[in-house]
């Protein structure tokens, strides 16, 4: 069993909208002010709120909630919630926001469907008993021919399960840009927005996320 000791836990949260919004390109004003109602419990305010202009693409909204220490974008055909540590925040709070956000959205797009749904856990860990090198060699050793020091990293392609409402997701070990000699574990788990409400897509990665590392033998330590 690989120990990876937790130091830092990210979780980003994003739904792609089917159709897309059109009150963000057409009047993004409206969804400011809507945006503003739905988080000024948490002191946000409209001067907190950047409209950004350019390709139809790129047009939207963007904040940050100081308070839940949390980036909110919203776009023409999805929205992003990035939490920088969900052990502080907690879940509880991670699905209230992101059922604040869905329901701001129907109120101006009441037809308006999720298409899917993508949890991003990015887990900076302490590699226990062994160097990053080693840990990684349980998954994936460097090629005998490559220059002495080369180290690797590993990605697994996780495939559609329609039974389960899975859509393609991956898996990363990396080094760790947080932790010296450390291990990134950077799980993107994406679910169909037909199977899964917004209120069950973050648990559904949890679930996920803890299924694959058993898998994989690897066991997360928290202080």
């Amino acid at each position: 069993m690989i120990q990876l000791r937790v130091h830092q836990f990210g979780l980003t949260y994003e739904m792609a909208l089917s159709p897309p919004v059109s009150t963000v390109i057409d009047a993004p004003g409206k969804l400011t002010s809507a945006l503003v109602s739905q988080f000024d419990r948490f002191g946000l305010s409209l001067s907190d709120v950047t409209i950004e202009d350019g390709p139809v693409e790129d047009k939207g909204l963007s904040c940050e909630v100081e308070k839940l220490d949390a980036s909110i974008v919203l776009r023409a055909d999805r929205f992003e919630v990035r939490f920088l540590s969900i052990e502080e925040t907690g879940d509880e709070a991670a699905v209230e926001t992101v059922r604040g956000i869905w329901e701001m959205l129907l109120t101006s797009s009441p037809d308006m469907i999720p298409k899917s749904h993508s949890v991003l856990f990015e887990i900076d860990c302490e590699a226990m008993g062994g160097s990053y090198r080693e840990i990684l060699e349980n998954f994936c050793r460097t090629h005998q021919n490559l220059p002495e020091g080369t180290e690797t990293a590993v990605v697994y392609y996780l495939p559609q399960d329609g039974s389960q409402g899975f859509l393609d997701s991956s898996l990363v070990l990396n080094r760790s840009a947080e932790v010296d000699g450390g291990v990134l574990l950077a799980a993107t788990l994406v679910f169909d927005g037909k199977v899964f409400g917004p209120d069950r897509a973050i648990q559904a990665g949890r679930n996920r996320l803890k299924d694959l590392l058993s898998k994989l033998e690897v066991k997360l330590l928290r202080d």
